[in-house]
Parts: structure tokens; sequence; C-alpha cells
């Protein structure tokens, strides 16, 4: 599965995107299914924008959608050090740091903005982490990620109670959790909470591990910097931890570079009782 990732993007990251861009641009794929689901949130999302610049902004995310999955390929059939070599900056690096000195574990919340496999392998090349992993359909795919994810001492356990449990045992032995967290919940372990004024059906777990264990917890991002370079941002939670609060952060970061976010998931398809799906088009 390694040559295969490995052959599917052997070209060098920034020649790759630039040939992504370009080709993207002789091809009709505004017919699929996932730039159809992307500019439905970006309508929900930018409401202030005219319909134009809805558009446009959700041709540039579909076309960093592709370089991202081009970016996963790549970081997962790489060596975690060499992937760090193309993170150029990380803004706020020492909120991480400082939390690294105290010895007395830490909360990073990822987000799908870029290659958040990128994002793991860096944050990994720093210190090992535990975290969930929900399996992959493809059972090939399924065990070559879950084998990359637990290298270098990580560990992950499946999205269920037990894996909850896992979390705050990890914790409470002062280690570094690690987990995505704009992804829908199941039923029962999420509420509802603005996400670009709309609600949208939030996990509770970061927050209540926050909360609960009074653990530091800090939001991360892969992003794009200047000249087509890649950075991390990374931010603080402020004041009491909550899903609306979570939400909040996340905007203010995709804010920076929207279409850096994987617009293309159906982030609002458990809306409230009473309220139409969005995506039922």
């Amino acid at each position: 599965m390694r040559v295969l990732f490995y052959l599917a993007s052997i070209l060098p990251l920034r020649l790759a995107r630039r040939i992504i861009r370009g080709v993207l641009k002789i091809i009709p794929f505004q017919m699929l299914t996932s730039f159809k689901i992307t500019h439905i949130n970006i309508q929900i999302a930018f409401e202030e924008l005219s319909d134009k610049e809805q558009l446009d902004l959700a041709k540039r995310s579909f076309v960093e959608t592709v370089c991202s999955a081009y970016e996963t390929m790549f970081s997962l059939s790489r060596p975690p050090s060499s992937i760090s070599k193309h993170i150029v900056r990380v803004d706020n690096r020492f909120l991480m740091s400082e939390a690294f000195k105290k010895k007395d574990g830490l909360i990073l919340s990822g987000m799908h903005n870029k290659s958040i496999d990128m994002l793991l392998q860096w944050v990994n090349c720093q210190t090992a982490t535990v975290g969930l992993y929900k399996p992959i359909k493809n059972k090939f795919v399924d065990v070559y990620v879950r084998a990359r994810r637990e290298q270098m001492a990580n560990k992950i356990f499946p999205t269920s109670y037990q894996g909850v449990k896992e979390l705050f045992k990890a914790i409470s032995k002062q280690q570094v959790i690690l987990m995505g967290s704009d992804q829908v919940p199941k039923e029962g372990m999420g509420e509802y909470a603005l996400f670009f004024n709309r609600e949208a059906y939030t996990t509770t777990l970061i927050p209540s591990l926050a909360t609960k264990t009074g653990k530091t917890l800090i939001y991360s991002a892969l992003c794009r910097g200047s000249g087509d370079s890649l950075k991390i941002i990374m931010k603080e939670s402020s004041g009491a931890a909550s899903a609306q609060s979570m939400n909040s952060a996340m905007e203010e970061i995709i804010k920076k570079n929207p279409e850096d976010y994987s617009w293309e998931y159906k982030r609002f398809k458990k809306p409230p009782e009473g309220t139409l799906n969005p995506y039922n088009i």
C-alpha cells in the first residue's frame, strides 16, 4: 500500500499542486456531487457573499480539496521526519512548547483544513499522542493507515465508549490527546452549536475532556502559507471550553483561508428537528 501511495504522489508537492490546478481548469468538475456539497456549504457559511463570489470560492475550495488529497497520499508514503520539512512555519508554536514544559498533559484539537494526515505527522514528530480512529471502509487502506497513525509510540482507539475511556485514562497520565473536532458525532455524543451561524451537531468530547481534567486545549490546523508553502496555525482555547467556543475557534481559523477547509464534508447533515437537510438535492 505504501508503494501505491508513493507512486500516486511521486511528484514534489508544489509541482503537483500547480499541475492539479492547471488540469482542473479544463475539467467540468462542477457536475460532481462533492462539488455540489462544497457549494451548498459555502452558501450556508458565507451568506454575505454574492452568488458569483460563493461560486468562485467553491471552485477554489474544490481545487484545494484535490490538492489536499494529494498531500495526504504524500504524507502517508514518506517518513514523518521528511513531512515536517514541508511545514515552513508554525503560528503560536509557543503554546504547545509551554504545555510540553509543564508535563501535565495536553489536548490538541485538529481540524480538516488541508491534509489532516500531514498535520498529524508533524505533531507526532514533536510528541507521541493518543487519539480516536474511525475505520476506513476499504480494509487494505484501513490497515495501512491505522499502522501509520500508530507508529512512533502513538496509540489510537475506536470511536466508542471504550475509546473515550482510554482518552480519559491517557490524559490522567499527563499524555497528549490528539483528535479531530469538526466531524458530526454519533447520536448522543454531541449537541447543537452554531457553526457559521447555523446549528450544527457538534462533538462534546473535546470540551468535556478539557473541562473535566483542566488540561490545556489547543486548536490546530494546516493551512497554505505565502508562496504556496504550508504552515500550521495554533490557537489556545479561551474561557470555558464548550461546543460553541470550539466551533467559534474553528471559524476564526477557517476565515483566514476559507478555501483550505474541507467543505465537501456534510457538516450540517444532522439538522435540528424540524429543520430541512440542506443536502437533499
